[in-house]
């Protein structure tokens, strides 16, 4: 596969995670429980390290597919914002809790991406 077709996947799974991470953000209950155990209840829990783990996966596949681009930095500052507005929507979604240190995990998340690969960058 050519470098180009390889940015193009990336770029695709990039947007269909994005895709995903919103659809289970916006739906009022678990989705990923409704999914797995057929229990779409929610409470506010220890999910921290999921938050984490979506916007370092998400925040990963942006950076490889956007790093040669400018749009990494716009991409970079849309995760943020995209992960302060899907926590306050909770605010009005039944079923969901806004928690601050939900938004943290996520901003965190996005954030260590971005150093791991400007600290690389550097010391090539």
């Amino acid at each position: 596969m050519d470098y180009k077709k390889y940015l193009k996947v990336i770029k695709y799974i990039f947007f269909i995670l994005l895709l995903f991470l919103i659809a289970v953000s916006v739906f009022p209950g678990n989705l990923i429980n409704l999914i797995l155990i057929g229990d779409a209840s929610t409470s506010p829990s220890s999910d921290k390290l999921s938050h984490f783990i979506a916007y370092f996966v998400l925040s990963i596949f942006a950076y490889v597919g956007f790093n040669n681009t400018q749009k990494f930095t716009k991409i970079f500052v849309f995760l943020i914002l995209l992960s302060i507005i899907l926590e306050v929507v909770h605010l009005v979604i039944p079923n969901r809790y806004y928690e601050n240190l939900d938004l943290l995990m996520n901003v965190c998340g996005v954030v260590a991406i971005s150093i791991f690969f400007y600290y690389i960058k550097n010391n090539e």
